[in-house]
């Protein structure tokens, strides 16, 4: 059997993206019990709770049952940290000085779907405390770039009345190419079909929108007519 792989933490500019532990689990209720109260108030702005934590307000013990939820998130993270080979990476998204604020989740193996082969899925979620910062799409470009260390393509499936997170997916550089009916994510509700291709992610970043301006500046320099930057 393959020796398990440990997954180094990543560190983007204003997060670190690594692995769930018990301990988070006060502060994981905490979030999804934030993320079902926004749910209430807000979903007819577009906001869409993350499926895993939603539940119905009529639901009798509802904060029971997102504790329950809570506790199978963990245990799920737990389980997989010893897959092998590891297909599924279900990351919590910190701050700098360790405080959970949300997950970001890539399935690496293919997923067979209607006799497709669906290349990874993406799931996150950042408390809505910590909404409008840009937490959110930070936290999916890190993970999704540890992802494209192996494949070219990224499918991504989003509720069509979640704009919020159609336009993440946008931002990363994703085109929708289908629509589904129904589909085993959620629960069984219909969701927008997306592709992120590994030339077009790298593309929406900041850094490879600056190249032009960049290599400006170095042959400005070569030729001895720019200024020192």
């Amino acid at each position: 059997m393959p020796a398990q792989e440990d997954f180094i933490p990543i560190a983007t500019s204003r997060l670190i993206i690594d692995e769930f532990s018990a301990s988070d689990f006060s502060r994981l209720r905490e979030i999804a019990f934030n993320i079902n109260h926004n749910a209430d108030e807000h979903s007819t702005e577009g906001y869409c709770p993350f499926y895993t934590f939603q539940v119905d307000p009529q639901t009798p013990d509802r904060d029971l049952v997102i504790r329950q939820k809570v506790s199978e998130f963990l245990i799920k993270a737990s389980n997989e940290k010893e897959q092998s080979p590891r297909s599924t990476y279900r990351m919590a998204v910190r701050l700098p000085d360790g405080k959970l604020i949300g997950n970001v989740t890539v399935d690496m193996l293919p997923i067979n779907e209607d006799g497709k082969l669906i290349y990874g899925d993406l799931g996150y979620f950042i408390d809505p405390q910590y909404g409008t910062q840009g937490y959110a799409t930070e936290a999916v470009r890190g993970l999704v770039h540890h992802f494209f260390k192996k494949y070219d393509k990224l499918d991504i499936t989003a509720h069509p009345n979640n704009k919020f997170s159609r336009k993440l997916i946008e931002r990363i550089g994703g085109k929708q190419v289908g629509f589904k009916e129904a589909s085993h994510y959620g629960h069984g509700e219909p969701r927008m079909i997306f592709e992120v291709h590994k030339k077009d992610f790298y593309k929406s970043c900041a850094f490879y929108r600056q190249m032009p301006e960049l290599l400006t500046v170095l042959v400005n320099r070569k030729r001895g007519n720019g200024k020192n930057v």
